[in-house]
């Protein structure tokens, strides 16, 4: 936030306009049900890790592009430059984190669900690396994937169950389909941390997630090791 006039606050601004937006538009509007949780702690508990994610995959995705002037001329660990954006999203997300934290003590809900916190961080970071290694490897070749994503993002926004919960997304679909839904790592992630924050019920099928989210890692380092041979060459 260099050279901002609000500077520091914008961290916490942001969460809470996101949240007044998502409390008009899916509580008072939509009447969405949050299975008897606080509309207002059951949307940010899923706001803050989606705004995460989208931090750490969109700048993650373009860093190597926004660098190239610094990987022509300088040797250093080309992996490091998106990697960090992991560590940079931690200060937005603390922000968040203690809104979420004062919400939950207002309506009087247990923290001790709040220890498998950690986890659900450790995932999310996980998947959003290893989906913007993979983008920012092939957008060195095909430029346009920059254009796609806040595109992507913002569908994948409301195809993530932020402000709703995940059964009004089970309910559209076939029973033996539903497992779809947790090809988005997101989705079984807030499900299962709802699960023990609030003590709801989740679907078995939400560790299909976490199950993905290493090998989402995976394919980020493999596609962009493979590309950081030829990275100086092609930006």
């Amino acid at each position: 936030y260099a050279q901002t006039y609000l500077g520091f606050l914008w961290s916490i601004i942001q969460p809470l306009f996101g949240l007044s937006t998502l409390f008009i538009l899916f509580n008072k509007i939509a009447g969405i049900p949050t299975n008897g949780v606080p509309f207002l702690a059951f949307a940010l508990s899923g706001l803050i890790f989606w705004n995460y994610f989208n931090y750490v995959l969109s700048q993650s995705a373009g860093a190597m592009v926004a660098m190239q002037t610094m990987v022509k001329k300088i040797f250093l660990p080309r992996l490091s430059i998106p990697t960090a954006k992991a560590l940079v999203g931690l200060v937005d997300f603390s922000v968040g984190f203690l809104l979420l934290i004062g919400i939950c003590l207002y309506y009087g809900i247990n923290l001790s669900g709040m220890l498998f916190l950690p986890i659900i961080l450790i995932c999310t970071a996980m998947a959003a690396l290893g989906i913007g290694l993979t983008i920012s490897a092939i957008s060195l070749r095909y430029r346009d994937l920059q254009q796609i994503i806040p595109f992507a993002l913002q569908l994948l926004f409301f195809l993530t169950p932020i402000a709703y919960p995940t059964s009004m997304l089970s309910s559209l679909l076939d029973k033996n389909w539903q497992w779809v839904i947790y090809l988005n790592p997101l989705a079984g992630m807030l499900e299962v941390f709802r699960g023990f924050l609030f003590g709801t019920d989740f679907n078995s099928l939400a560790w299909i997630s976490f199950l993905l989210t290493p090998i989402l890692l995976l394919i980020g380092l493999w596609s962009f090791v493979k590309a950081d041979k030829k990275m100086a060459d092609i930006v």
